[in-house]
């Protein structure tokens, strides 16, 4: 009987450490691998995606789906958990009506940029210095897409200063940028519904106007929002974008590494090699771990 026993329980053992031994390229079985993002076509909403896109699938071994939208679906879409992730959210200010809106269905998962900034912008050169010189003018704002936070924030800001005979005009980002590179290599007046971090203020001497109402507010934080209950399901991604954060340099030389390539996702890898030591600090630990093959 001793022997018998000693059988059942050798082979239990041996059971147990083949069980723990088996190749699985996953060990937690409560860790979703697969990851939505959705973004807005901005400039730095492109960039930090596709960064984060890069990291997730080659650091991480997510497989990232990514879908591109306007900022108001955004939110809704992440609400609903039809999306995990949002990492171009300008709070407390510009985003501040979306986010209202959808109550405890959206979290923030960390600050990726702290020093944000939006408001109406100008060449150095310009003769305009505040708001309140716009004041009896016919002057023309380029702006975005109208349901875009800073569009709201500029219609507030013609009430606010009473500028009545000042028009806002509603295009794209790129049509913006274009018309202002035109306007600057002939040193005409221009004005546009400007953000950092951006590319242009690479590009170009611009300058903020001044804000005497304080419309646009202070400077804000760029946040990685996620849906509801995302730390359940998606563990490693809401570490990934707790510790995802660039300084100004960071940021900048990120959009013109993307920028400066054709396929984006080229120039993001790129900007990795050379702030390598960085994402290694925000993908650390948060590799699958696999089992050992005995």
């Amino acid at each position: 009987m001793r022997v018998q026993f000693r059988i059942v329980v050798l082979s239990l053992l041996i059971v147990f450490i083949v069980s723990a031994c088996s190749t699985s390229p996953r060990q937690q079985p409560e860790q979703d691998w697969t990851v939505k993002l959705v973004y807005t076509d901005w400039s730095e909403a492109v960039a930090l995606t596709t960064l984060a896109k890069v990291l997730l699938e080659e650091r991480m071994e997510f497989e990232v789906q990514t879908k591109l939208t306007d900022v108001e679906s955004a939110y809704a879409e992440v609400a609903r958990g039809e999306a995990d992730i949002f990492a171009d959210a300008w709070l407390p200010e510009t985003h501040a009506h979306y986010l209202e809106s959808h109550g405890d269905s959206i979290e923030r998962l960390g600050i990726i940029y702290p020093h944000a900034r939006t408001g109406l912008v100008v060449p150095a050169y310009s003769r305009y210095n505040s708001l309140e010189d716009f004041k009896g003018t016919d002057v023309e704002i380029i702006g975005i897409e109208a349901e875009a936070g800073i569009m709201y924030q500029a219609r507030y800001a013609l009430q606010q200063y009473e500028l009545e005979t000042v028009r806002l005009k509603n295009l794209s980002e790129q049509e913006m940028i274009s018309q202002l590179t035109e306007a600057y290599k002939r040193r005409e007046e221009v004005v546009i519904t400007g953000w950092e971090p951006h590319g242009l203020f690479a590009r170009f001497e611009l300058k903020f106007l001044d804000d005497p109402l304080n419309v646009f507010g202070d400077r804000e934080n760029i946040y990685a929002l996620g849906t509801s209950g995302i730390e359940e399901r998606l563990p490693h991604v809401v570490r990934f974008f707790e510790r995802m954060q660039l300084s100004e340099k960071q940021i900048n030389g990120l959009i013109d590494a993307m920028n400066s390539e054709v396929d984006p996702e080229e120039g993001v890898r790129v900007w990795i090699g050379k702030n390598d030591y960085i994402v290694n600090q925000w993908v650390k630990n948060l590799k699958p771990e696999r089992k050992k093959i005995m």
